[in-house]
């Protein structure tokens, strides 16, 4: 994740000098329960949403990035805390959530409520977002007019064991009424794709990805 390309694989944009962290965590080591891998339509929000203006992603033309992980243990009890990360793993992590009170706040939101440790918390984000892959069309800098059908199916192609009830999609109205894509929630149980609780899923039959063009 990170500047327009054309890989379909997040794990390119996580390796620093041809090494990525290794999964030393796995998933299924901490609770086998609902996750969910909240990835942001950057170009999307960043043209729909004003305030996002100065964020780093959009300054530097990024096109997806990750918004948080649900670990499923409740949500904002970090009080104020701050995740405090080395600096080669803060290197890995800029590339997919590069915004700092992105980090802070999926950090307090999310990460305090687990058992993690900060760095073991966003770990977990990176090993996620480095095996997920995710259609091209999200990663060109061109707009497009997709069926939601086609999407999902892309989608379960690319990565062997997800299931369409493991993507929630996520959309706003545009200027023209037209749904927007804004936001893919990807649900894990453990270490393997899950089914997704609570869902929006407001795209209708088709959508369009933003390309910020």
């Amino acid at each position: 994740m990170g500047k327009v390309n054309k890989t379909t694989s997040f794990g390119a944009l996580l390796i620093i000098q041809g090494l990525m962290l290794t999964p030393a965590y796995a998933a299924s080591t901490v609770k086998a329960g609902q996750r969910v891998l909240m990835v942001e339509m950057t170009p999307a929000l960043c043209s729909m949403q004003p305030t996002r203006a100065r964020m780093r992603q959009c300054l530097e033309g990024y096109s997806l990035t990750v918004s948080g992980l649900d670990m499923g243990y409740g949500e904002r009890c970090g009080r104020g805390s701050e995740p405090r990360l080395t600096p080669l793993q803060l290197k890995v992590v800029n590339r997919i959530m590069p915004d700092t009170t992105v980090r802070s706040q999926t950090w307090q939101r999310y990460g305090a409520c687990s058992p993690l440790s900060a760095s073991r918390y966003f770990r977990q984000i990176t090993n996620y977002a480095g095996e997920l892959k995710l259609p091209n069309e999200l990663n060109t800098g061109n707009s497009y007019t997709v069926s939601k059908s086609r999407f999902i199916s892309q989608m379960t192609r690319l990565n062997s064991g997800m299931s369409s009830n493991s993507v929630d999609l996520i959309c706003q109205e545009g200027s023209r009424r037209q749904s927007i894509l804004t936001d893919i929630h990807v649900c894990y149980e453990g270490s393997s794709f899950g089914t997704c609780h609570n869902v929006v899923d407001n795209c209708g039959s088709q959508f369009i990805i933003s390309g910020g063009r």
